[in-house]
């Protein structure tokens, strides 16, 4: 789903103007059904200056921190939190336009860069200090799933011991994922690479590349990209 008409219109109308931009968007947002149920001590959610529409913050925990960056335009979400000391990062002039981020265990980070576009992710950050980072100018299609870990146990009947602990994810500056992708722990991609619809990536990709498949292998190198389709 693109942003609407009036959407832009809004958008570029008040992004000349740094006052208008925070009061426009206050009153915007009042009236625009997000729900809050937050338990716990000293979580703070700072919206400098974006349209938060049908935004759900289900919190449990304490000194939990959410970032909302200028101009951003972020709908249709589920922020789901347990445990504390987690933080979320949405950078300036970004449009988001449904998912979920979703935060377990103690001292996660999720963060996402300036001028990156969603239209459907779920990204999941499970087990202690754990990190999904998504970089500037990034562009996700619909239904996307990234998350560092399984959420469960594979134990190795021969030590008892587990052996798939979480892992930190990192997509770099300019990355276009297309639909339905998902995102396993441990995985970087490199700068101006795209991942091919329906993909599993559980390797990490370089830069300025082609990857798909499942699992993901490279297809092509030597490659970038451009939101606006070339002729």
């Amino acid at each position: 789903m693109s942003p609407t008409k009036l959407q832009i219109c809004i958008y570029n109308t008040i992004k000349k103007n740094k006052l208008l931009t925070k009061i426009s968007l206050k009153i915007l947002c009042f009236f625009n059904f997000n729900k809050y149920k937050i338990k716990g001590l000293r979580n703070t959610i700072i919206d400098n200056g974006v349209y938060l529409k049908n935004i759900k913050f289900d919190i449990i925990g304490d000194d939990n921190h959410i970032y909302f960056f200028g101009e951003s335009i972020i709908e249709n979400f589920t922020i789901y939190i347990r445990g504390s000391k987690h933080n979320l990062f949405v950078g300036k002039r970004c449009v988001l336009q449904g998912g979920s981020f979703w935060f377990e265990d103690n001292n996660c980070i999720i963060k996402i860069g300036e001028n990156t576009t969603f239209e459907n992710a779920h990204l999941a950050v499970t087990e202690n200090e754990k990190s999904i980072e998504i970089g500037n100018y990034c562009m996700l299609a619909y239904d996307i799933e990234i998350r560092t870990g399984d959420s469960h146990s594979i134990i190795d009947l021969g030590t008892n011991n587990r052996i798939n602990y979480a892992q930190n994810v990192k997509i770099c500056d300019h990355v276009w994922i297309g639909a339905g992708v998902k995102i396993l722990k441990g995985v970087s991609i490199g700068e101006n690479s795209i991942i091919g619809t329906g993909s599993i990536v559980t390797k990490s990709i370089p830069e300025n590349c082609v990857a798909a498949g499942i699992p993901a292998k490279i297809i092509r190198k030597n490659v970038t990209w451009e939101r606006k389709r070339i002729d």
